[in-house]
């Protein structure tokens, strides 16, 4: 076997093993691996964004966009607290007592409140702690809690609830090539609820959605833009698949800053 052979086994090995990881494909045909930008193919860059081919699947198009649809966050920010630390993940200790104490009673009521609200809404769990203080509540994150929860009370970010939209897309309406701020390609769709999210539980929950989105059955145009982004081996992001195609807005020093979704276009 000559040298360059060998080299060449190895890294379509590489690449094989890299397929596997994000796509569940198996080894890949030489089309596959060139199809792969130069510098993820060599480990030169961790993330390359390219253009998005105009022979593109429709198919691929609306599963992204699907993707991109359902994931919308609505965010409910967590009022400001008085914690103690507390031993057990997702666990927290709301201390109501000293709120009242050196905050007032307003300010108090108010985030009791809100913390209602989140209890209601199922992303918490609370239980009366009176054996720590009077008007203490212990609050534990229900899994709907731990899966939409961003932030965190204890530093950082601020804390919020950020439930999705459960949306779906009926329709591609236009694909548009061209080169835009965030991508390459600009897709106009409409989407619908069958139904309310099933984290709206509560009438104001849903006036909620309906407000931000529309009331179920209702559809929406909706507008995204995308790119096809490249990982290098083992550098994507949980749940994000190399090659996919994304919505990605870039800073002045090429970094990614967020998206393009509009769930309410004109």
């Amino acid at each position: 076997m000559t040298l360059a052979r060998a080299i060449r086994r190895t890294v379509l090995g590489s690449f094989a093993l890299m397929l596997s990881g994000c796509g569940g494909m198996g080894v890949p045909t030489r089309d596959e691996f060139m199809r792969v930008p130069r510098e993820i193919r060599t480990g030169a860059a961790e993330s390359v964004i390219e253009r998005v081919e105009e022979s593109v699947d429709p198919a691929e198009v609306a599963a992204a966009v699907q993707a991109i649809v359902a994931a919308a966050p609505l965010c409910y920010p967590w009022p400001g607290l008085w914690l103690d630390a507390s031993d057990r993940r997702n666990v927290y200790f709301a201390r109501y007592d000293l709120m009242s104490r050196d905050w007032g009673e307003e300010v108090t009521s108010v985030s009791q409140q809100r913390m209602r609200e989140f209890v209601d809404l199922g992303f918490l769990i609370a239980r009366d702690r009176p054996d720590i203080g009077p008007g203490v509540v212990e609050y534990t994150l229900s899994s709907d809690g731990v899966a939409f929860l961003r932030g965190s009370p204890y530093g950082g970010a601020r804390p919020e609830f950020c439930p999705n939209s459960q949306r779906r897309v009926s329709e591609v309406t236009n694909m548009e090539f061209g080169q835009f701020e965030c991508g390459s390609l600009r897709v106009t769709f409409t989407h619908i609820a069958d139904t309310w999210p099933s984290w709206a539980r509560t009438e104001a929950a849903r006036q909620r959605a309906d407000a931000t989105w529309a009331p179920p059955t209702i559809p929406l145009t909706g507008q995204v833009t995308l790119g096809r982004q490249w990982f290098r081996q083992g550098a994507a992001p949980p749940g994000v698949q190399s090659g996919s195609l994304r919505s990605l807005c870039l800073d002045s020093a090429r970094q990614v800053i967020g998206d393009d979704r509009n769930l309410n276009a004109q």
